[in-house]
């Protein structure tokens, strides 16, 4: 027993360590760019930490990377009369009904912009303008992987590839409302069901005209990782392994709720297979008590979701060498990439299961029950991927989700099959 509080009291002084040391570089960091700064809240997502704080009773905020470089800068500013009435004419004509809320100036090492605050019925939307007054479309400031369009496209030259994931098709950008946007199925042809991280609500996403059509809230708050769709019945995975099930098409207000027996903590994926009249799920973590080496599918009946059985493991060491074998170019002997499925599909064509990783954003290719192929996705197309959906024809579909700061929207890409 005293050995076991030894080794929890060890535990919890490395991360309070740990905790402490990154407070200290967070703040050495800040007061070089302020040295009165007083700071008021920091958020670290993967990748990235973002800081606000007062410098001289101006509140700012600040985007580093995980090696504490600055990516950008942002605070309100006020603008010349002339670059305003230039500003407020584009937004009165494509944003009409919507309220003009705040307006920042947002400073990067390579340039400078504006970003507007729009607000419509509790949707923010951002829109962004040059220093004159023109539209401006940010790129992707946070990329730090291994794989980039450049790199990839030399090490792909020589692949035969399902999809062109180096330049998807379409590229649908989602309100802010979507921003997290963390799991899609596809309804019908133009239709596609999506949910967000953080709210109970279906959103039905018209492919044909690029907006929301149709908001359906099933629940309150939660934390919602993937939605799949069977006829008229909707499913919804929270973390937890809670599957909410409910008529989409006549909700009667209740969803049932069903705990899909699972060995592990964070369940991310969630498909259904209509030729098998199957419902998959994808474990991001290592099974409890279980080798961490593995991540867990499971496959369950529809109508007994809270019975599940083990459909295949994915082996992160295979995963690996698969990378080294493929792309010895990319793949470094010091860096171990971890898999963590966030979300699962299969293929209506192939019947080949893909299972996405945003983390290292990877993409593995599973053939009965075997891994026949692994591709790296580029850093500046997809921040962080995390939803999967198929069109019949098999053109695939792929989600990422944005940043707070609205700089990465939330997307939708569009890959038409080769």
């Amino acid at each position: 027993m005293n050995t076991i509080f030894l080794a929890f009291f060890i535990l919890i002084s490395i991360e309070a360590t740990s905790h402490s040391s990154e407070t200290k570089e967070i703040e050495f960091n800040v007061k070089k760019l302020c040295p009165e700064a007083k700071i008021i809240e920091t958020e670290f997502k993967t990748g990235y930490y973002e800081i606000e704080f007062l410098c001289n009773n101006e509140r700012i905020e600040v985007l580093f990377n995980d090696d504490f470089e600055l990516i950008y800068t942002e605070k309100e500013v006020k603008i010349s009369d002339e670059v305003f009435k230039k500003i407020q004419k584009k937004l009165n004509k494509s944003y009409e009904g919507w309220t003009f809320d705040e307006l920042h100036l947002v400073e990067t090492k390579d340039t400078s912009f504006y970003k507007v605050e729009m607000m419509k019925t509790g949707i923010e939307e951002n829109v962004y303008f040059t220093t004159d007054g023109k539209y401006y479309k940010p790129s992707n400031l946070i990329f730090n992987e291994n794989w980039t369009t450049d790199n990839l496209s030399v090490a792909f030259n020589n692949e035969k590839l399902p999809y062109n994931f180096l330049k998807p098709n379409k590229t649908f950008e989602m309100p802010e409302i979507l921003r997290e946007i963390s799991g899609i199925a596809m309804g019908s042809e133009n239709m596609i069901y999506c949910i967000q991280d953080e709210t109970g609500i279906l959103f039905t996403f018209d492919t044909k005209q690029g907006k929301i059509t149709d908001m359906l809230r099933f629940t309150d708050i939660g934390d919602f990782e993937d939605v799949a769709i069977n006829g008229d019945l909707a499913y919804v995975l929270r973390s937890d392994g809670t599957v909410f099930s409910f008529n989409y098409k006549n909700f009667d207000g209740k969803a049932t709720q069903t705990i899909a027996a699972t060995n592990g903590t964070d369940v991310e994926g969630l498909f259904f297979d209509r030729q098998k009249n199957l419902l998959f799920l994808a474990c991001k973590t290592s099974p409890v008590n279980g080798n961490n080496d593995y991540r867990v599918i499971y496959e369950m009946a529809p109508d007994n979701i809270h019975k599940t059985q083990i459909s295949f493991s994915i082996s992160n060491n295979e995963i690996n060498k698969m990378i080294a074998k493929k792309y010895p170019e990319l793949a470094s002997v010091s860096n171990v990439y971890q898999f963590n499925p966030s979300a699962i599909a299969v293929h209506p064509l192939t019947s080949e299961k893909y299972v996405l990783s945003a983390l290292n954003r990877l993409l593995a290719i599973y053939k009965n029950k075997k891994l026949v192929n692994v591709f790296p996705l580029p850093s500046e197309i997809f921040y962080k991927p995390e939803g999967l959906a198929f069109s019949p024809d098999g053109g695939l579909y792929i989600s990422s989700e944005g940043i707070k700061n609205g700089f990465v929207k939330g997307q939708i890409l569009y890959f038409e099959r080769k």
